[in-house]
């Protein structure tokens, strides 16, 4: 590819035509992809060898230390190490001013072109040589006619991409203004070919989001569509973060402020539990991926995962023949939009194990459950804790038991296996399943839960809309 762009910009005029050419082919096209990719190849020039730039830089960084000048191939390779070696070239005086004098001195800007690829390429917050290779390129694009140096300045000035301080935040500001798309503003900025998906400015931007992700829902804040969506999708590369490094950190920014209250904006949340839920999994059946990270954050995705167990558990009792299991699920999810499950621990029985077992896609929806073992095959049981109480809502004719969760004898959420005694005897409160129609054991289960947790469901949140 890079031989045939070469043979393509050795012709005259051509380059207008490639940069221009993807507009002029229709939108559902296969063609567009390749004409855009042709226009790719004109906008960056090809980055050489990394032997050969390797010699460069040691040829440079041995003139700085008083070694043979420089031959003018190696000028030639200059731009494509100024913000490399240690300390990096620019910061060094002599290369600095011999880079200076030869892109202030060319007719057109073949220098300025590989350096704007590397200022994008090896970009970095706070350092001096960054700076100061940005205000050359500012000022080098400033007195250059060619077309290319007119696209590179509108394009930079939306941003100031080139004024490196509080660049990032610039960044975000505008990403956010895309509705979260990250790859559509660097596309629109310029970066082009390996710059879209690999650059200077992609992790810094990637915690600059987080950060600002965090503080706005944090306050509260809803974002428009899919704004969060496009955000997390920015975090990651397929099923794996895009900046493994940051694991622990995007758990604190993004899960640990809702410990102690909920997050309202609905759609925000589910993006959230998406994410966390595919590339981190579910703390209980996933320990490792959550090392180092708050119980703060454990909590938050915990209860945000219980939605989920509670979904599936629901799914089974309706396909087992459960015949309450829409009013049992009315109520549980009327406590469940209050934000008071805090965990939902499902517990199958061999029914539901089996119909899960003929079902591997619905097997996949909650990863980390139990078995019951000594109970009627049809029956299961969902585990869960509500404030200070361990709650068991059994399928099938069975009734809803509550434990303190101080309680000894009261069952613990997390175990791989269960004996029906286990999640029967010596409770606190026994709830039979009676007047399911008339509302009449859902409303005495709120009234009790109410006098303790605080939050009352009524019959309108009751009603189920299955």
């Amino acid at each position: 590819m890079n031989a045939f762009a070469a043979t393509l910009q050795s012709l005259k005029g051509l380059s207008s035509l490639a940069l221009d050419l993807y507009k002029h082919v229709p939108v559902q096209s296969e063609m567009r992809a390749a004409a855009r990719k042709i226009a790719d190849l004109f906008e960056m020039p090809a980055r050489p060898g990394e032997e050969e730039l390797l010699l460069a830089l040691e040829a440079f960084t041995g003139w700085c230390a008083g070694g043979r000048e420089p031959t003018r191939e190696e000028w030639v390779l200059a731009p494509w190490i100024c913000l490399q070696g240690t300390p990096r070239l620019m910061d060094q005086e002599l290369f600095a001013a011999g880079l200076s004098q030869r892109l202030a001195a060319e007719p057109q800007p073949r220098l300025l072109r590989a350096m704007v690829h590397s200022y994008l390429r090896d970009w970095e917050a706070h350092a001096t040589a960054t700076i100061s290779v940005g205000h050359i390129i500012e000022r080098e694009l400033s007195r250059h006619g060619a077309a290319w140096a007119v696209r590179w300045r509108e394009r930079a000035g939306t941003v100031s991409l080139f004024s490196a301080e509080s660049l990032i935040s610039r960044l975000v500001d505008a990403a956010l203004e895309k509705g979260g798309d990250v790859r559509l503003l660097l596309r629109n900025l310029g970066l082009t070919t390996e710059l879209l998906t690999q650059s200077g400015l992609h992790a810094p931007l990637a915690a600059g989001l987080a950060v600002r992700l965090s503080i706005e829902l944090s306050a509260n804040r809803r974002f428009a569509g899919s704004t969060v969506g496009n955000i997390l999708g920015f975090l990651r590369t397929g099923a794996t973060l895009r900046f493994p490094e940051e694991r622990v950190e995007l758990a604190e920014l993004l899960l640990a402020p809702f410990a102690t209250k909920d997050l309202t904006d609905v759609e925000a949340k589910a993006a959230l539990v998406s994410f966390f839920d595919e590339l981190y999994g579910d703390p209980r059946s996933h320990p490792k991926a959550w090392i180092g990270i708050s119980q703060d954050a454990r909590r938050t995705i915990t209860r945000w995962l219980a939605r989920k167990a509670l979904d599936l558990f629901f799914d089974i009792l309706s396909a087992t023949a459960d015949p309450i299991w829409k009013w049992r699920k009315a109520f549980w999810l009327a406590l469940e939009r209050r934000g008071v499950i805090d965990d939902a621990w499902p517990i199958f029985g061999r029914q539901a194990v089996d119909w899960l077992a003929a079902r591997p896609e619905q097997r996949r929806r909650v990863a980390a459950h139990a078995r019951l073992t000594g109970a009627e095959r049809k029956q299961s049981v969902m585990l869960m804790r509500i404030g200070g109480y361990i709650v068991a809502e059994w399928s099938h004719a069975g009734s809803v038991r509550i434990w303190a969760h101080a309680d000894a004898r009261a069952p613990t959420i997390g175990d791989a296996y269960y004996s029906a005694d286990e999640v029967r005897a010596d409770c606190l409160y026994d709830q039979r399943h009676d007047g399911t129609i008339s509302y009449s054991w859902q409303t005495e289960l709120s009234d009790w839960l109410a006098t303790r947790i605080g939050v009352r469901i009524g019959v309108n949140e009751m009603r189920p809309n299955v």
